[in-house]
């Protein structure tokens, strides 16, 4: 799913009603010596960057 469909329907009402389902949850989670992860659901983490740094868009 993409994030532009999610923030579409999230500014014209309800995005089930759409057909749209949540967006998953996701835990952020700060590391030591300034990286971070994201996990979903659980402890072990799907990605993490021990560097991570500021984008600018």
């Amino acid at each position: 799913m993409r994030a532009r469909e999610w923030a579409i329907a999230g500014t014209f009402g309800d995005p089930a009603e759409y057909g749209i389902p949540d967006p998953p949850a996701v835990r952020v989670c700060r590391l030591d010596g300034g990286g971070m992860a994201l996990s979903a659901g659980s402890d072990e983490p799907f990605i993490a960057a021990e560097r991570p740094v500021d984008v600018r868009r």
